[in-house]
C-alpha cells in the first residue's frame, strides 16, 4: 500500500543522511561546531526514520507465511549487499586511491563494515536492517490492535532501560564509575530494534492529528528542539557518546516528531517524479557514497572550496548534499532502465 506522506518522509530521511556524511569531513576539523553536530545528528535521525517507516510496514504486514515473506525478501538484499560491497571494494582500491592515500585493507576485513572504515561503511544499516526481517515473523503476531496498549507499555519500558547506558556513560566520563550493569542493558541495543518497534506501533495505532492543529504543530517543535539540545550536547561532550544509539531519547523525540508532523500532513497524492525519487530512495542509499565519498573526501572539499572564493561551510554542505543526492538519483534511474542492473539498486 502507497503512502504519499511516507513517500516524502524517505525522502527527507534519504537527504538527511547524505547530507550527514557530507558534513563528516568539517565536523572531523571541529567536532565543538554545534551547526555540524546538528547536520551530523539530523542524519542520525533520518536513519532513526528509515527503522520506524520499515517497522511501519513490516510490522503490519497481510502476508499469511511470515517466514517465507521475510525469507524472500533476505534472498534478495543479500545479493544487492554483496554486489555494493565488492563494488565499493573496488571503488576504494582502484580508483579513490588514485587521488588521496587509501590504507590498504585486504578483501575479508574490507566485508566487516563494523571493522574497517572505508566507503563501504554506510552498508551497515543493510547488515542491521537484516536481523530485524528475521524477528518480523515472531513480532508480527503480536501487533494486534487489542494489544496496542500492552505494546506501548513494553517499548517505553525498552527505551527507558536502554536509556540507562547513556546515564553510563556520563557518569563513567564525570565520575569514573557505571551503575548498571551491560547484562541489563544489551539485549535492548541492536541497532534499530526500538526504532523498529515504534515504527510498527504507529503503523497499528495510526495517530492522528488535525493538520496544522495545535497539536500538529507542536510535533515539529519538539522534533527541532530535541534535535538542537543534542546538537548543543554533542557538541560539549562529543558527537560518539550518541553516535549510532538510535534508542537515545532526544534522538526518539526528533524521529517520532518528524514521522508525525509529515504523515499528518493532508497530502492524498505526489507528482509522478517524487514517487519515482521515493521508489529510488534504496538505490540512492547504496550509491550515494560514489558521489559523497565520506570517508575519504578531503581531495574534493579543498579542491572545492578553495575554487569558491568566500564560501561558507554550512552552504556548501547543504549545497554539496543536494548535489550527491541528485547525481545518486539520476545514476539509479539510468541503472533501473535494465532488469538486470535495476536488480542491483531494488529489492
Amino acid at each position: 500500500m502507497r503512502i504519499a506522506t511516507i513517500d516524502l518522509l524517505k525522502i527527507l530521511a534519504i537527504f538527511l543522511v547524505i547530507l550527514a556524511h557530507v558534513t563528516l569531513f568539517f565536523l572531523n576539523r571541529d567536532e565543538s561546531d554545534v551547526v555540524l553536530c546538528f547536520f551530523r545528528q539530523a542524519g542520525l535521525s533520518g536513519v532513526a526514520l528509515f527503522f520506524i517507516c520499515s517497522g511501519y510496514f513490516l510490522l503490519n504486514n497481510k502476508h499469511e507465511n511470515q517466514a517465507n515473506y521475510v525469507i524472500a525478501k533476505i534472498k534478495s538484499i543479500v545479493g544487492v549487499l554483496i554486489f555494493w560491497l565488492l563494488f565499493y571494494y573496488a571503488y576504494d582500491t582502484w580508483w579513490i586511491s588514485r587521488f588521496t592515500d587509501v590504507p590498504e585493507i585486504n578483501l575479508l576485513n574490507y566485508l566487516n563494515v563494523s571493522k574497517a572504515t572505508t566507503e563501504a561503511t554506510p552498508l551497515w544499516f543493510i547488515f542491521a536492517i537484516i536481523p530485524l526481517y528475521i524477528f518480523t515473523p515472531l513480532m508480527r503476531h503480536a501487533f494486534k490492535k487489542e494489544r496496542a496498549g500492552e505494546i506501548l507499555k513494553v517499548v517505553v519500558l525498552m527505551v527507558i532501560i536502554a536509556n540507562l547506558t547513556l546515564i553510563n556513560a556520563w557518569t563513567e566520563v564525570s565520575f569514573h564509575f557505571s551503575l548498571f550493569a551491560f547484562n541489563l542493558l544489551i539485549p535492548f541495543q541492536p541497532e534499530g530494534l526500538i526504532c523498529f518497534l515504534i515504527g510498527g506501533y504507529l503503523g497499528l495505532v495510526k495517530p492522528t492529528l488535525r493538520p496544522f492543529s495545535v497539536a500538529h504543530i507542536m510535533t515539529l517543535i519538539m522534533a527541532i528542539a530535541a534535535l538542537l539540545i543534542l546538537a548543543f550536547i554533542s557538541s560539549g561532550a562529543g558527537i560518539a557518546i550518541f553516535y549510532g544509539k538510535f534508542y537515545n531519547l532526544l534522538l526518539l523525540i526528533t524521529s517520532v516528531g518528524l514521522f508525525l508532523f509529515v504523515v499528518n500532513l493532508n497530502i492524498n497524492a505526489l507528482p509522478r517524479w517524487v514517487s519515482n525519487v521515493s521508489d529510488s530512495v534504496l538505490g540512492i542509499y547504496l550509491v550515494h557514497n560514489i558521489f559523497v565519498v565520506e570517508v575519504h573526501s578531503v581531495f574534493i572539499h579543498e579542491k572545492l572550496l578553495g575554487s569558491i572564493p568566500g564560501a561558507k561551510s554550512y552552504l556548501y554542505i547543504i549545497a554539496y548534499s543536494l548535489l550527491a543526492f541528485i547525481l545518486a538519483y539520476g545514476l539509479c534511474a539510468l541503472l533501473k532502465r535494465s532488469k538486470i542492473t535495476a536488480r542491483i539498486v531494488t529489492l
